[in-house]
Protein backbone atom coordinates (compact mmCIF):
# COMPACT_ATOMS: atom_id res chain seq x y z
CA UNK A 1 0.00 0.00 0.00
CA UNK A 2 2.61 2.35 0.81
CA UNK A 3 4.31 1.04 -2.46
CA UNK A 4 1.25 2.41 -3.84
CA UNK A 5 0.73 5.78 -2.52
CA UNK A 6 4.73 6.49 -3.34
CA UNK A 7 4.13 5.90 -7.05
CA UNK A 8 0.85 8.04 -7.11
CA UNK A 9 2.79 10.91 -5.02
CA UNK A 10 5.87 10.69 -7.06
CA UNK A 11 3.56 10.42 -10.77
CA UNK A 12 1.14 13.55 -9.45
CA UNK A 13 4.71 15.63 -8.83
CA UNK A 14 6.17 14.39 -12.38
CA UNK A 15 3.03 15.53 -14.30
CA UNK A 16 2.11 18.17 -12.84
CA UNK A 17 5.92 19.44 -13.34
CA UNK A 18 5.81 18.34 -16.84
CA UNK A 19 2.48 20.52 -17.51
CA UNK A 20 3.94 23.60 -16.18
CA UNK A 21 7.13 23.02 -18.61
CA UNK A 22 5.15 22.40 -21.47
CA UNK A 23 3.19 25.23 -20.62
CA UNK A 24 6.12 27.84 -20.21
CA UNK A 25 7.63 26.08 -23.54
CA UNK A 26 4.40 27.46 -25.61
CA UNK A 27 3.69 30.82 -23.61
CA UNK A 28 7.35 31.83 -24.05
CA UNK A 29 8.14 30.17 -27.90
CA UNK A 30 7.25 33.83 -29.11
CA UNK A 31 10.14 35.32 -26.78
CA UNK A 32 12.75 32.87 -27.66
CA UNK A 33 15.29 33.63 -30.47
CA UNK A 34 15.78 31.17 -33.36
CA UNK A 35 19.19 30.47 -32.40
CA UNK A 36 20.17 29.68 -28.24
CA UNK A 37 23.26 28.63 -26.67
CA UNK A 38 22.81 25.28 -25.44
CA UNK A 39 26.40 24.48 -24.37
CA UNK A 40 28.21 26.65 -22.01
CA UNK A 41 32.12 27.07 -21.20
CA UNK A 42 31.84 28.85 -17.94
CA UNK A 43 29.38 31.70 -18.77
CA UNK A 44 30.07 32.11 -22.31
CA UNK A 45 28.20 29.86 -24.66
CA UNK A 46 30.50 28.41 -26.80
CA UNK A 47 27.55 26.54 -29.22
CA UNK A 48 24.43 27.24 -30.65
CA UNK A 49 21.28 25.65 -32.14
CA UNK A 50 17.98 26.00 -33.17
CA UNK A 51 15.10 26.95 -30.94
CA UNK A 52 13.32 23.82 -31.67
CA UNK A 53 16.16 21.33 -29.53
CA UNK A 54 14.16 22.76 -26.91
CA UNK A 55 11.70 19.82 -27.57
CA UNK A 56 14.53 17.28 -27.59
CA UNK A 57 14.49 16.76 -23.69
CA UNK A 58 10.99 16.66 -22.78
CA UNK A 59 10.71 13.56 -25.60
CA UNK A 60 13.77 11.90 -24.78
CA UNK A 61 12.69 12.22 -20.60
CA UNK A 62 9.05 10.39 -21.65
CA UNK A 63 10.94 7.89 -23.48
CA UNK A 64 13.05 7.10 -20.68
CA UNK A 65 10.81 7.38 -17.81
CA UNK A 66 8.94 4.42 -20.04
CA UNK A 67 11.99 2.56 -20.26
CA UNK A 68 12.83 2.81 -16.42
CA UNK A 69 9.02 1.85 -16.10
CA UNK A 70 9.46 -1.48 -17.89
CA UNK A 71 12.19 -2.45 -14.91
CA UNK A 72 10.29 -1.05 -12.21
CA UNK A 73 7.39 -3.70 -13.19
CA UNK A 74 9.91 -6.77 -13.48
CA UNK A 75 12.23 -6.11 -10.73
CA UNK A 76 13.40 -9.85 -10.68
CA UNK A 77 15.18 -8.74 -13.52
CA UNK A 78 17.78 -7.24 -12.56
CA UNK A 79 20.65 -8.21 -10.76
CA UNK A 80 21.23 -8.31 -6.73
CA UNK A 81 24.21 -8.08 -3.97
CA UNK A 82 23.34 -11.10 -1.70
CA UNK A 83 20.07 -12.34 -2.88
CA UNK A 84 18.83 -15.43 -1.11
CA UNK A 85 15.63 -16.87 -0.39
CA UNK A 86 15.12 -15.68 2.65
CA UNK A 87 15.87 -11.76 1.65
CA UNK A 88 14.19 -12.36 -2.21
CA UNK A 89 11.05 -10.26 -1.35
CA UNK A 90 12.53 -7.92 1.11
CA UNK A 91 14.99 -6.79 -1.79
CA UNK A 92 12.51 -6.64 -4.79
CA UNK A 93 10.59 -4.51 -2.49
CA UNK A 94 13.43 -2.23 -1.68
CA UNK A 95 14.95 -1.89 -5.95
CA UNK A 96 11.28 -0.69 -7.08
CA UNK A 97 10.85 2.12 -4.63
CA UNK A 98 14.77 2.49 -5.67
CA UNK A 99 13.75 1.97 -9.53
CA UNK A 100 10.60 4.30 -9.06
CA UNK A 101 12.45 7.15 -7.14
CA UNK A 102 15.19 6.91 -10.24
CA UNK A 103 12.24 7.33 -12.96
CA UNK A 104 10.84 10.00 -11.29
CA UNK A 105 13.42 12.02 -10.12
CA UNK A 106 14.91 11.69 -13.37
CA UNK A 107 12.36 12.39 -15.53
CA UNK A 108 12.06 15.77 -13.29
CA UNK A 109 15.92 16.59 -13.65
CA UNK A 110 15.67 16.46 -17.34
CA UNK A 111 12.72 18.52 -17.55
CA UNK A 112 14.41 20.94 -15.24
CA UNK A 113 17.10 21.14 -17.12
CA UNK A 114 14.82 21.58 -20.28
CA UNK A 115 13.38 24.13 -17.93
CA UNK A 116 16.72 26.01 -17.22
CA UNK A 117 17.59 26.29 -20.86
CA UNK A 118 14.21 27.81 -21.84
CA UNK A 119 14.49 30.14 -19.04
CA UNK A 120 18.33 31.01 -20.28
CA UNK A 121 16.83 31.39 -23.58
CA UNK A 122 14.30 33.77 -23.02
CA UNK A 123 16.07 35.77 -21.20
CA UNK A 124 15.30 34.70 -17.66
CA UNK A 125 17.01 33.66 -14.43
CA UNK A 126 17.86 29.43 -14.72
CA UNK A 127 20.04 29.23 -11.77
CA UNK A 128 16.81 27.64 -9.72
CA UNK A 129 15.64 25.61 -12.20
CA UNK A 130 19.25 23.65 -12.92
CA UNK A 131 20.41 23.50 -9.06
CA UNK A 132 17.02 21.52 -8.82
CA UNK A 133 18.34 19.39 -11.69
CA UNK A 134 21.59 19.12 -10.70
CA UNK A 135 20.27 18.06 -6.99
CA UNK A 136 17.93 15.28 -8.18
CA UNK A 137 20.48 14.11 -10.87
CA UNK A 138 22.74 13.39 -7.52
CA UNK A 139 20.15 11.63 -5.58
CA UNK A 140 19.53 9.46 -8.68
CA UNK A 141 22.99 8.52 -8.54
CA UNK A 142 23.68 8.10 -4.86
CA UNK A 143 20.21 5.73 -4.49
CA UNK A 144 21.78 2.75 -6.33
CA UNK A 145 24.61 2.60 -3.94
CA UNK A 146 22.70 3.58 -0.86
CA UNK A 147 20.84 0.11 -1.86
CA UNK A 148 24.13 -1.53 -2.68
CA UNK A 149 25.33 -1.39 0.47
CA UNK A 150 22.05 -2.17 2.23
CA UNK A 151 21.96 -5.37 0.61
CA UNK A 152 25.81 -6.09 1.49
CA UNK A 153 24.83 -5.39 5.17
CA UNK A 154 21.54 -7.64 5.16
CA UNK A 155 22.62 -11.01 7.73
CA UNK A 156 19.98 -13.17 6.07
Amino acid sequence: MRNKRFKITLSTISILLFGYHIFNLFYLWSDIPSQNAIHFTGKTPDNWGSKYILFVMPVLSILIWFLIGLLVKNPEKMNYANLTEANKEIQFARVGKVMLLIQNLGFIAFVMANEALLRNAAGLESAFPFAVSLFLLAICLIAPFYLLFWAFLLKY
